[in-house]
């Protein structure tokens, strides 16, 4: 039974307004511009969370679903846009604004983070380098246009990755404290808030190994003693470096104290206190050369002394934990046209499982005239080793 008149009818039909589907019965077709809609609530219950089964599962805690990320990014913001975040975690955010066309910045201060995320875009965009490769073998039918191999084309094939902070002075903090407990003989002190531990009847001041031992140190340190008007003990500063405008200081300071004498210790001059973890940039041999009608990347010998430094520390047998090199890669990548300035992915070699090694030998056409090669080798602490060659 209709519930409009006679009249209303007519109007609706003279409009084109009424749809008779394959079932029969009559409608009123209804357009978007004209329904006011419903406005999207704040509260999301229609995208399930990461379950143990999904494929874009990267094992992370605080992972995000991708089409959460997804309706928040392409409702925000225009194919080409930058899009940042600044806590990337497992790369949602990237990974998607990758997908969806748009420039992306990514950060995180933990380091497993950046390769977790790292690994996620090369994956990406070696699939988007694959899918937007012209066909061997185009079409011959020449009466239809060729359909694009992509609706939304990535606004980027290649990223770096930059330290732009002090995240491993932060780690080597912590490393020179466990040091300085080690071989210096500290007592650490975990109640009290501005003095790491005690030497003897000393308290012991550790600085902060972004920067030497300044005179603003030596006042804050001063600053914290007249707080504690009973505190009769002297005090040891152990720092990397220091000023040398703190050598007078001191010397004036401590002439005219009876208590609170300071002396200071250097990790990096004083020897009898044992080494200081100190960073070494990671090296590596490559074999790059054009055989027949190939090109054959061969990575002969890898050595990240910081990851074995950290082994060492652990345990003295530490050369059984790395039998192979390749433990200590964590992702390989070519560019077989490389310009000194982006990095083209033209090969990505990232072990899908934990337990997998990159493969160390790659064959790939070579190009028919002289070009360059560059190959970046990234070990599991993030450390990049980039080999240049012309062939």
């Amino acid at each position: 039974m209709w519930r409009y008149a006679q009249a209303n009818l007519d109007m609706l039909w003279d409009k084109g307004y009424i749809v008779i589907p394959e079932g029969g019965v009559p409608q009123v077709k209804r357009y978007l511009d004209e329904l006011e809609g419903e406005a999207v609530h704040s509260i999301w219950t229609d995208i399930p969370s990461i379950n143990s089964q999904a494929v874009e599962r990267t094992d992370y805690p605080t992972q995000k679903p991708e089409i959460l990320i997804e309706r928040i990014v392409d409702t925000s913001s225009n194919p080409g846009d930058l899009v940042l975040d600044c806590f990337c975690g497992s790369g949602t955010t990237p990974a998607v604004a990758q997908k969806l066309g748009r420039r992306w910045i990514a950060a995180d201060i933990n380091k497993g983070a950046i390769q977790t995320t790292s690994k996620r875009l090369q994956t990406i965009i070696r699939d988007q380098l694959a899918a937007n490769a012209p066909p061997r073998q185009p079409s011959l039918d020449l009466s239809t246009e060729q359909p694009a191999t992509s609706n939304q084309q990535p606004a980027s094939l290649a990223f770096s990755v930059y330290r732009v902070n002090d995240y491993d002075l932060h780690i080597q903090h912590n490393e020179a404290v466990a040091l300085a407990v080690e071989h210096i003989g500290i007592e650490r002190m975990k109640t009290d808030t501005y003095f790491e531990g005690t030497l003897g009847k000393r308290l012991v001041k550790i600085i902060p190994f972004n920067h030497p031992l300044t005179l603003l140190d030596l006042q804050s340190l001063v600053d914290e003693l007249a707080a504690r008007p009973n505190e009769d003990r002297d005090v040891t500063i152990v720092c990397l470096g220091k000023e040398i405008a703190t050598d007078a200081w001191l010397e004036t300071y401590n002439r005219r104290r009876p208590v609170n004498k300071i002396e200071v210790i250097e990790l990096r001059t004083d020897q009898k206190y044992g080494k200081f973890f100190l960073h070494q940039p990671a090296e590596a041999q490559v074999r790059v050369a054009r055989e027949g009608d190939k090109l054959v990347v061969e990575i002969e010998d890898f050595i990240s002394p910081t990851i074995v430094e950290r082994l060492e520390m652990d345990t003295p047998l530490f050369k059984a934990k790395i039998p192979d090199w390749r433990a200590m890669v964590d992702v390989v990548l070519i560019d077989t046209a490389y310009d000194g300035e982006v990095f083209n992915i033209a090969l990505s070699d990232v072990p899908d499982r934990k337990d997998d090694l990159v493969a160390g030998r790659y064959e790939l056409a070579a190009p028919p005239r002289e070009t360059t090669i560059a190959v970046k080798i990234v070990d599991m602490l993030g450390e990049e080793v980039l080999i240049v060659e012309r062939v």
